[in-house]
Order: structure tokens, then C-alpha cells, then sequence
């Protein structure tokens, strides 16, 4: 029973890590306009703030089974949880709109990590027979950030400053890190493997060409030059 009960408080920490990487998907989208205001930018400038998060996700998840060998599942989710906060508290003290671009690209490389190395963790974690159940508990909460984003996001700026919507990451993503160095299961690092540099350089080209071209579309159309380009 005391095994059963830990592996969903593991499961719980799990879901708060993943439920933060897809909400601050969409948690920007609605809060363009704002932004657009605070810097005194134009729309194709400001819309890097989503797009740098998410070329940075889609350019470095291929990485995740190198540095679970290294380091270990436990180290590199509470590394990628500890840096998506510090990403998301400098978002909210960016200056200038490329300060905020840069802070969000490191928030994009704490987050690219923890929906992977969720469901990782949570297969190791569960029985074959529970891993079902897990996977459902786990997944509801995920899926379901991207559609609240644009709710959170507009209810937050219309009754606070802008940075708010970056600053509700801290407060969850401090106890997020407490909660899993203390229930997190420890693992073994595994012998080192080759990091396979011409492959990843391969992919996050490919991975940041798509994710660039689709974030373009709604531009420029799909007649443009720089959506075949890319």
C-alpha cells in the first residue's frame, strides 16, 4: 500500500513539470497584444516570444536519452525544473524585448526536457499493469494546458501587469523541485554513450525548419518564399 501510494505522489510531482512545459505554450498567445504595448514592438517581433520557446522544445528533446545516461532521469528533471523557473522569473524582469526572446529560450531548454523525461520516469516508476491508469492521470492535466494557456493568460493580464504571467511559474515550480528531490525515485547512471553530434545538428535543423515554417505561415501564407525555404 505505502509503495502504491508513493508512486502516485511521484506521479503528481510529475504532472506538475509536464502541466507547466504545455501551458507556457500557449499562456503568451493571448497577452501579444500587450506585450506588443509594454515594448513598443510590432507583431512579427513580438510573436518570437512564442516561437523562440518553441523551436528551443522541438530543437533539444532529441537530446534526452544522452543526458538520462549521464546523469541520470532524477538529476536532469529537477536541472530542467530548477532552470524553467529561473527562465520564467527572468522573463518576468526582462527589460527589452530581446532580453525576454533570450530568457524565454532558456526557459524553452528547462522545458524541452520535462514532458519526455515525465513519461520516462512514470514507466520506470509503474508496474505494467498500473501504467495505463498512470499514464491517463498524466496525460489529462498535459493535454489540457495548451487549450487553458489563452484562459489563463487573458485572465492574468487583465487584472495585473504582463510579467504575472510568467511569475505563476515560480511559487509552482519552487515546490515542484522540492517535491521531487524528496520523492522522485534515485536512479543509475548508465555506462556514457557517444553523443551522436551530426545526427542531433540533422535534427534540430529539420525540427526548427518545420516549427519555423508553421509559426510563419499565419504571416506570410503558404505561398510564401520562406515557408518552402525553411
Amino acid at each position: 500500500m505505502f509503495q502504491s501510494s508513493s508512486r502516485w505522489v511521484t506521479a503528481l510531482v510529475l504532472i506538475f513539470g509536464g502541466f507547466m512545459s504545455f501551458l507556457d505554450q500557449t499562456i503568451v498567445n493571448i497577452a501579444v497584444p500587450v506585450l506588443q504595448r509594454a515594448f513598443q514592438a510590432d507583431l512579427q517581433s513580438v510573436q518570437w516570444v512564442i516561437t523562440s520557446y518553441m523551436l528551443t522544445q522541438g530543437a533539444l528533446i532529441p537530446t534526452m536519452p544522452f543526458l538520462t545516461a549521464r546523469l541520470g532521469s532524477k538529476r536532469c528533471y529537477l536541472f530542467s525544473l530548477a532552470l524553467f523557473t529561473a527562465g520564467s522569473a527572468l522573463c518576468a524582469f526582462a527589460w527589452t524585448l530581446h532580453a525576454l526572446i533570450l530568457f524565454r529560450v532558456l526557459q524553452g531548454v528547462g522545458g524541452a526536457l520535462l514532458m519526455p523525461l515525465s513519461m520516462s520516469i512514470l514507466l520506470n516508476t509503474f508496474p505494467l499493469e498500473e501504467r495505463g491508469r498512470a499514464m491517463t492521470a498524466f496525460s489529462v492535466p498535459a493535454l489540457a494546458a495548451p487549450a487553458l494557456g489563452p484562459i489563463i493568460g487573458g485572465y492574468l493580464v487583465t487584472i495585473a501587469p504582463w510579467p504575472v504571467i510568467f511569475l505563476i511559474n515560480v511559487p509552482i515550480g519552487i515546490l515542484a523541485v522540492i517535491l521531487a528531490s524528496i520523492f522522485l525515485p534515485g536512479d543509475e547512471m548508465q555506462r556514457a554513450t557517444r553523443f551522436d553530434t551530426p545526427g542531433f545538428l540533422t535534427a534540430t535543423y529539420g525540427v526548427a525548419a518545420v516549427l519555423y515554417a508553421c509559426s510563419e505561415i499565419s504571416n506570410t501564407g503558404w505561398a510564401s518564399r520562406e515557408v518552402p525555404r525553411a
